[in-house]
């Protein structure tokens, strides 16, 4: 199945400045797009705060996605640590 896809501002702003400085980590971001594209099924569902979503580990990093028919939505990337902080209201 051929999947299109979008991506957050909050995830272009952030890629943006993860990668600016960094190309070996920007590749390995890129391939891991490109393989959550030929199959959303590698990542993990998420629990919690992060219901909905899923996620694939670039170490130290996580990239956040949802499908939704054939869409997927990369919805947040960051360190790991950031990404599961739970938000305090």
């Amino acid at each position: 199945m051929s999947y299109n896809y979008r991506r957050s501002p909050t995830f272009d702003k952030k890629f943006k400045k993860l990668t600016e400085k960094d190309l070996g980590l920007k590749n390995k971001f890129v391939n891991k797009i490109g393989q959550v594209l030929d199959n959303p099924e590698i990542g993990d569902f998420k629990r919690y705060d992060l219901r909905g979503v899923q996620g694939v580990h670039v170490n130290p990093f996580v990239i956040l996605y949802r499908v939704s028919g054939n869409t997927i939505e990369f919805v947040n990337i960051d360190h790991h640590d950031k990404i599961y902080r739970k938000s305090k209201n």
